[in-house]
């Protein structure tokens, strides 16, 4: 159990479900359930679930959208069906003393990079990267060794993907 401080019994831990309790009530929680897993949930399907109004439930979702919690809603597609089944984790190292900035501009208009993350450690940035073949994903990787900024990268080719799931909820 937590104390006021928001930590748990164990030192150094956090426990955020106390302070998430401060930000959204039990209902709010049940309909981010839902909108997590099925973002297409009408408000009357999440009423009937929740025990509100089909408005109430709407009201609660417009609030959850204006103060940033909800930030868009989309499709979830199946890539090897689209045609990039091949996914690739890409470590970046910028070159030393130019600005970081420049480069994530040139990395964000690849429409291959999925995701782009600035992390700590050896690399400053991994990218997550979909492509139809092992040689479009050669050929990404030579345009992205050709941008200005690039120093080093380091590829792992994703084998197998045991799950992707929706963003994890701390008050589940």
């Amino acid at each position: 159990m937590a104390d006021d401080s928001g930590t748990s019994d164990s030192p150094g831990v956090i426990d955020y479900r106390d302070k998430l309790s401060d930000v959204f009530d039990a209902i709010d929680q049940q309909i981010l359930r839902i909108l997590r897993t099925e973002g297409r949930a009408s408000h009357a399907m999440i009423a009937k679930d929740v025990g509100l109004s089909a408005p109430a439930v709407g009201e609660r979702i417009r609030k959850l959208e204006q103060v940033g919690v909800i930030t868009g809603y989309g499709a979830v597609f199946d890539p090897e069906k689209i045609g990039v089944s091949i996914c690739a984790f890409v470590a970046i190292s910028p070159q030393p003393r130019k600005p970081g900035a420049s480069l994530v501009k040139s990395l964000l208009e690849l429409p291959e990079i999925e995701e782009l993350h600035a992390v700590a450690g050896q690399y400053s940035y991994i990218a997550k990267v979909r492509v139809g073949n092992t040689e479009e994903l050669d050929a990404f990787l030579d345009r992205l060794f050709m941008l200005e900024g690039v120093e080093r990268t380091e590829t792992t080719m994703v084998l197998k993907t045991n799950i992707e799931r929706p963003m994890h909820l701390p008050f589940i």
